[in-house]
């Protein structure tokens, strides 16, 4: 049971990935080219309904990706203890790092709006709207997201690497996840020294840890039938 649990966690991150790539596109296709912070802070002040579906999608993904490390903890605890504890140790960072970020979104942003109509508050509220507003990529709230990710891509690698090791069934899958948390780490390094190239790390690891999810809710849920 406890591996199908694993199996259903993974599925279920999947599907609501997916369903927040689907609001994601649906958003960037309305928006347009977003190339300059006005834009940004106009399409945001929009405030529409997908706008928030898209952040508390986003925070239900954070949840349930803890839940989804914890159990693998959980499960590769007897075999490697050592390596299971110093994986599990940065979830929780990850988790509240990235429940900041998401939830900010649908809380001080809107509060943020309001106030920039006054004008006593009009600069110092635009001020924090270029640092916290998580689709204008300069801000500092999208390189706490960034980081959020490459603290993730360790207990990535190190749970990566246990399903290497453990069967044949789920090396595949431990190979993307690995890669998954290579690319993040890299993607934060490549945002924090300005290199374009690197900085798609984060990109390239979400598809990748779309691919792991895929091939270990196939591979736990079928151990767990069997």
């Amino acid at each position: 049971m406890q591996t199908r649990r694993i199996g259903i966690l993974s599925l279920a991150c999947l599907v609501i990935t997916l369903l927040w790539l689907a609001f994601l596109i649906a958003d960037m296709v309305t928006a347009g080219p977003l190339d300059n912070f006005e834009k940004v802070l106009a399409h945001v002040n929009k405030l529409s309904a997908r706008f928030y579906l898209t952040y508390i999608n986003a925070a239900l993904i954070t949840v349930i990706a803890v839940m989804l490390f914890a159990a693998l903890y959980v499960y590769y605890r007897p075999a490697a203890p050592e390596w299971s504890a110093i994986g599990v140790i940065f979830v929780p960072i990850y988790g509240a790092l990235n429940l900041i970020v998401y939830l900010s979104q649908i809380t001080v942003v809107p509060r943020l709006l309001q106030l920039q109509v006054q004008p006593e508050y009009q600069a110092f509220s635009q001020f924090l709207l270029r640092q916290i507003i998580q689709q204008w990529p300069d801000s500092a709230i999208s390189i706490i997201n960034n980081l959020a990710y490459a603290v993730l891509g360790v207990p990535s690698i190190v749970f990566g690497l246990l399903m290497i090791r453990s069967t044949s069934r789920l090396r595949l899958a431990g190979v993307f996840l690995a890669l998954n948390g290579l690319a993040c780490i890299l993607g934060f390094v490549g945002i924090s020294v300005r290199n374009t190239w690197l900085g798609q790390g984060s990109l390239i690891g979400g598809v990748l840890f779309l691919l792991a999810l895929a091939l270990m809710s196939i591979a736990f849920i079928n151990n767990g039938q069997t």
